[in-house]
């Protein structure tokens, strides 16, 4: 099928949605979903329902409990006593999900159920309203987390691990998360608030709702930001604006929802350092500061002309560009329905920053052994003019700049048919993404580690750099059928079926690499579940599913003169899980036990030759809460974990803890609210979390100890005024995320690179709803 077809595909499916809201149909509220007959012949009372959209065929909603698979939702309310620093921060409270957020605002690293990967987030897909962001989950320098902000304008997230996620959209085996964006209703309603930090960042978020006309609603909104970073460069590294809209127009025989969101936010890329180095605060230190700020760097993309620019460093890790989307629920009677999401985007993301280089930070008396100019003797810093001791320490520290421009327009249309206990669904998923890049991966520079960071008069040898412009072009093409069936009122069986067509193009200039590449690739993810009511409010599920993760560019690109085995490019995840659900009293608990198995995962890092290592993991994950009429509450989850890399051929990696994968994670979260008045309460809150060991490599040499934090938090409401005050990290604690993957920690006379958690910091914030 040609990318015009597909393109024509995608204008037949706008043409269904503009002709559902030429509807002369009188308009009135789509009637709700009725209650399953397990639900109306339980002999107890059963819960309100909590409905739930991910993991469905074409986003219909089923009740939590009933599901049928693990799926964790936060609201608005949640997401706020969660104060996360970023979308990836967010992701933390699903279970099975480790993230590592210590890289700053604009990216996280984000690991699924023990699925093993170099970085960024291979198996987790954002999506709003159940449109994804981008056709590919993560590519170098990039991952979906970094092109989405969190603010008031979205009312919950839903969180699904595999599952049968992989049959629908874009077929992510791993984690998807649906941001769901608040709509309008009747009433005109909306909040408006600020907040500022105790490292100088401020930032300021409201937005609106309400009604146009008879069934025709809006909802606007966003946020400004500016100040400095967590680890206080000292000066403005974070700065950002946001604003989203939404329209949404009801009739008799379904709805129309259309979205547009423009973001413009950046903020500092936080990499490994020495952070052994005597009398480095590890928590706050920042070798990004006044005097290694500004570089000079070879353009990127230039390709060998010579050409340099000078960059501020500052800029970190941003995206700029639009995400928009639209959807259409249409019933046309007698048990037919249809379903259309659309999404387009649009825009740049930048990574730029201090990249660690060589094997660590080193003594002075060792770098004028290796890196001094001829005759030099002692080394100098350059802006301050100090003399360092032989026993300070010195590193390289690349200057790096990769500018990604992305597209990408999706589509995935259902055509749905309800008879009696059966449902049966046919789906067509349709992406074309593109990613225009420049890269300039080099640059170095000498600089104290410590003391005041400054540049150093060591020999920095000649300006090069890793300078490569490339394109990639993907379309994806796939259909899926599924079907649910009622076998007795409590008993619910589903299975589906994909098959998807991927073919990626791709042409690289620079560095004398081969110049362009052509892959196709096919793939038949599927998924089967039970799921059994034995009361209403107790329900026992168990799936298994195999799905697919597909190549993405950068695997692409290390096909290219690789002389060494070739790569599969096309993972397998086979996935098996089964737990219970119980909901009932103010309790609300999920427990859920996994075991997954990846074969020909591709470890493709930057500076490191990749490798394929399959993995083994098994688990069991636990989520949970309960809250009294007393006002007192406690919520949390946690996961153990046996992660295992599995490669029978490659006896030095097989058996090993499987990469940067922590062997269990804990979060607990209690809370007391007291009630001082019918308008006003107070709510004081806490959370203790606990993170297991893990090795930064393959090879479990360089470890990462297992490290524990404790935050809190006070908040009180007032007739529709809320004052709150969050502490993150309160006690101050050290852990490390990551080590640098060029580089292990070994034998030798330098320091090894990681990454720390951040340090205690204060976030103050008023908002008032209206």
């Amino acid at each position: 099928m040609t990318v015009s077809r597909n393109r024509n595909l995608v204008a037949v499916s706008g043409v269904a949605l503009a002709i559902a809201l030429a509807s002369p149909a009188a308009a009135q509220d789509t009637p709700p979903s009725q209650p399953t007959a397990a639900a109306a012949a339980a002999p107890e009372e059963a819960p309100p329902a909590d409905i739930v959209v991910t993991g469905r065929p074409a986003g219909s909603g089923i009740n939590k409990l009933e599901a049928g698979y693990s799926i964790t939702t936060l609201s608005s309310e949640d997401i706020k006593l969660q104060a996360p620093k970023s979308a990836g921060d967010a992701l933390k409270s699903i279970p099975g999900v480790w993230v590592e957020s210590s890289g700053g605002v604009g990216t996280s690293n984000v690991f699924v159920r023990g699925i093993p990967s170099t970085g960024d987030a291979p198996f987790v897909t954002m999506q709003f309203n159940g449109v994804p962001v981008y056709g590919s989950s993560s590519l170098s320098f990039m991952d979906q987390t970094g092109m989405v902000r969190i603010d008031e304008t979205v009312q919950g997230i839903e969180g699904v691990n595999g599952g049968p996620q992989s049959l629908y959209s874009d077929g992510q085996p791993g984690l998807t998360t649906n941001l769901r964006l608040r709509e309008g209703h009747d009433r005109t309603q909306g909040s408006i608030g600020a907040s500022i930090t105790d490292y100088g960042a401020w930032r300021t978020d409201g937005y609106v709702s309400g009604k146009l006309a008879d069934d025709l609603f809006y909802m606007v909104g966003g946020y400004v930001s500016r100040g400095d970073s967590v680890r206080r460069a000292g000066f403005t590294t974070e700065k950002g604006q946001q604003i989203t809209a939404n329209i949404t127009k009801k009739f008799s025989a379904g709805k129309f929802n259309i979205f547009a969101r423009y973001t413009d936010d950046h903020g500092e890329w936080f990499l490994p350092f020495a952070a052994d180095v005597p009398g480095i605060d590890v928590g706050r230190y920042n070798q990004l500061n006044q005097y290694t700020r500004y570089a000079t760097i070879i353009t990127p993309g230039a390709a060998g002309s010579g050409a340099t620019e000078r960059v501020d460093l500052a800029k970190g890790r941003g995206w700029k560009g639009i995400v928009t989307g639209a959807s259409l629920d249409y019933d046309f009677g007698g048990g037919f329905s249809f379903t259309d999401r659309v999404g387009f985007t649009s825009g740049t993301l930048q990574t730029t920053g201090l990249v660690p280089a060589g094997a660590g930070a080193v003594t002075v008396a060792t770098a004028l052994t290796t890196a001094a100019n001829p005759g030099q003797t002692t080394v100098r810093t350059i802006n301050t003019g100090q003399t360092l001791a032989a026993t300070d320490y010195v590193q390289q520290f690349g200057s790096w700049v990769v500018e990604k421009k992305l597209q990408n327009i999706s589509n995935e249309a259902v055509l749905n048919f309800r008879s009696g206990a059966n449902t049966l669904n046919l789906g067509y998923y349709f992406s074309h993404f593109t990613s225009d890049d420049v890269w300039s991966l080099g640059n170095t520079r000498w600089m104290q580690v410590g003391g005041a960071g400054d540049l150093v008069n060591l020999n920095n040898g000649t300006l090069s750099a890793f300078d490569i412009s490339d394109r990639g072009s993907a379309t994806v093409n796939a259909i899926y059928l599924s079907d649910s069936f009622n076998v007795t009122d409590a008993l619910r069986i589903d299975a589906g079926i994909r098959h998807h067509w991927t073919d990626i193009s791709f042409n690289i200039t620079g560095n004398g690499l081969p110049n362009s590449a052509k892959i196709t690739r096919e793939a038949t993810p599927w998924t089967i579940g039970v799921n059994y009511r034995a009361t209403a409010n107790f329900d026992i599920y168990a799936r298994v599913s195999q799905g697919y993760h597909s190549p993405s560019f950068d695997d692409v690109r290390s096909q290219l003169g690789n002389t060494g085995p070739r790569l599969d490019l096309n993972w397998s995840v086979r996935s098996y899980e089964g737990g219970v659900k119980y909901r009932g009293g103010g309790f609300d608990a999920a427990v859920t036990g996994f075991y997954d198995k990846v074969v020909g995962a591709v470890y493709n890092d930057v500076g490191v030759p990749p490798q394929i290592a399959g993995s083994k993991t098994k688990g069991i994950e636990f989520d949970a809460s309960y809250h009294h009429a007393s006002g007192f509450g406690i919520a949390g989850n946690a996961v153990l974990e046996d992660a295992k890399t599995d490669t029978p051929g490659i006896p030095n990696l097989d058996g090993k803890d499987a990469q940067r994968i922590p062997s269990y994670q804990v979060r607990v979260t209690p809370t007391y609210t007291y009630r001082f008045s019918d308008d006003g309460d107070v709510t004081l809150y806490g959370t203790y979390e606990a993170i297991g060991k893990r090795y930064s490599d393959l090879t479990n040499i360089q470890e990462l100890p297992a490290y524990a934090t404790l935050s809190a938090g006070l908040r009180t409401k007032y007739k529709g005024f809320t004052v709150q005050l969050a502490v993150d990290n309160l006690t101050d604690s050290h852990g490390l995320t990551e080590g640098n993957p060029r580089f292990l920690a070994g034998p030798g006379a330098a320091l090894p690179d990681v990454r720390p958690i951040f340090g205690r910091s204060y976030r103050a914030s008023v908002s008032y709803a209206f």
